[in-house]
């Protein structure tokens, strides 16, 4: 069982600089290929100009990879579909071309129903899998987590970019050091937590990564 992602650049023919994105997302890719190499069973690469798709083992840091490349991207934006099932091809792992089965068919599937239900720009990630009530659970979770970050403020945005870059997961973390860190004074810092709905973004996040590993053991 594998874990299909697909992603496509929002917009893109409205991009001034549209050879200047593609090679930063290009750029972008390449390290998140090293930095996961351990679970990423085919490489994620530009299938088209404004698209990539890449193959990964069922693990828990699934969101966290999306999260990193949707972040490193800014100013532009990205819409991802995740595809839960087996490939019935052969699988290079160098480059994310030739391979196919109802992983790959089931993250076409759910990046097309974000593109035509994307709640007015709001949803940004689509799930499907062989389960009805899973594919349900995950794209009402992903949904919530797109809207509470949609509504994020400049300084909470930083904080959450922060975590990513020290690659920090989890509603788990030091508050006080963390308000230290990015030189925000301790009470500023804990009122803009709590009226961001970050923790419960991780907490949503990472849980959704852990019933992930945790299905695909049961298939191996």
């Amino acid at each position: 069982m594998y874990i299909a992602i697909i992603g496509d650049i929002i917009n893109s023919r409205k991009i001034k600089e549209r050879e200047k994105a593609q090679n930063k997302l290009k750029t972008i890719l390449e390290e998140v290929n090293k930095e996961f190499k351990d679970i990423i069973a085919s490489n994620l690469t530009i299938t088209l100009g404004d698209e990539f798709q890449g193959l990964l083992l069922p693990k828990k840091e699934i969101f966290l990879i999306i999260d990193i490349i949707e972040k490193s991207f800014k100013p532009y934006a990205l819409r991802f579909g995740i595809g839960y099932g087996e490939i019935s091809t052969y699988i290079n792992k160098e480059i994310s071309i030739g391979a196919d089965g109802p992983a790959y068919w089931r993250a076409r599937e759910a990046i097309l129903e974000v593109h035509d239900n994307h709640q007015y720009s709001v949803r940004k990630t689509g799930f499907l899998s062989s389960s009805k009530e899973n594919d349900q659970l995950f794209n009402n979770m992903l949904a919530l987590t797109d809207f509470i970050k949609s509504k994020w403020s400049k300084t909470q945005l930083e904080i959450y970019e922060y975590l990513l870059n020290e690659r920090i997961y989890s509603e788990d973390f030091e508050q006080k050091k963390l308000a230290e860190k990015i030189n925000m004074n301790p009470s500023a810092f804990q009122k803009r937590l709590k009226s961001s709905g970050l923790k419960l973004y991780l907490k949503s996040k990472s849980n959704l990564g852990e019933i992930l590993e945790i299905t695909g053991g049961k298939n191996e």
